[in-house]
């Protein structure tokens, strides 16, 4: 995560008490946020011998409910995030590290059967996004899966809003944030210019970019019922064995 994107985290976590917020989504989408980790479970087919490693765990939305469905559960993120987690919950198989995982040391020893990177990767530098998925599959133990979760593609968003029903979704959200959304007035963040754009052909170069390292690599749409269901799509990676 750039730098800026992570400090901005940071605040959120500081200033904010909806959690939903703090994972950077709109308050009206807290009951789409719900529906997000019954789709992580089913593609990353979890069960209770597993390990999972969470990078961006924000405030635990996904990690809480995950550490129920495995063995053992590890978050890494912002050390502000990592402290509203701790205080809303901890147990004896959730291990929670506060740091950026770009500046995570390498040659970290452990190694995990799943990995989870839910709506991080277009928080990066263009620069950024293959070294971060690299060492995020040296993490991962052969025959483990990752999901690169919640990509936003700017090609797809393109043609959903030129469509007829897009024009119409977009209508109902204009009416909606209006109605709902500023319920709670977010803290002033910094911008940050210099975060990748995903389109199509970035989204295909980086299948092919994970292939060529000797994993598999799938595209996957997401439900239309998420958040962004309309506009995002996650990849699913696989380690041989």
């Amino acid at each position: 995560m750039s730098h800026i994107s992570f400090e901005n985290y940071g605040i959120l976590a500081d200033s904010l008490t909806d959690f939903t917020q703090v994972a950077g989504r709109y308050f009206c989408q807290r009951d789409d946020e719900k529906r997000i980790l019954l789709d992580v479970v089913r593609k990353l087919e979890l069960s209770v011998s597993i390990n999972l490693l969470e990078i961006g765990c924000g405030a635990g939305n996904l990690l809480i409910p995950l550490s129920f469905l495995v063995r053992e559960v590890t978050g890494i993120d912002h050390p502000s995030c990592v402290a509203v987690l701790q205080e809303r919950y901890h147990n004896e198989n959730f291990t929670v590290i506060g740091a950026n995982f770009l500046n995570w040391p390498e040659g970290y020893v452990d190694s995990y059967q799943r990995i989870l990177i839910y709506s991080v990767l277009h928080y990066l530098g263009e620069e950024d996004v293959q070294p971060f998925i690299n060492k995020a599959i040296s993490l991962l133990r052969p025959g483990g899966k990752m999901l690169l979760g919640d990509i936003p593609n700017i090609s797809k968003k393109k043609r959903f809003l030129t469509s007829k029903s897009g024009k119409q979704f977009f209508e109902k959200w204009n009416h909606k944030m209006a109605a709902m959304c500023d319920s709670t007035k977010k803290p002033l963040l910094k911008e940050d210019n210099d975060v990748v754009q995903f389109d199509d052909v970035k989204i295909l170069t980086l299948l092919k970019d994970i292939r060529e390292v000797g994993c598999n690599a799938y595209l996957m749409p997401q439900p239309v019922n998420l958040p962004f269901g309309y506009t995002r799509e996650d990849i699913l990676v696989e380690k041989p064995e």
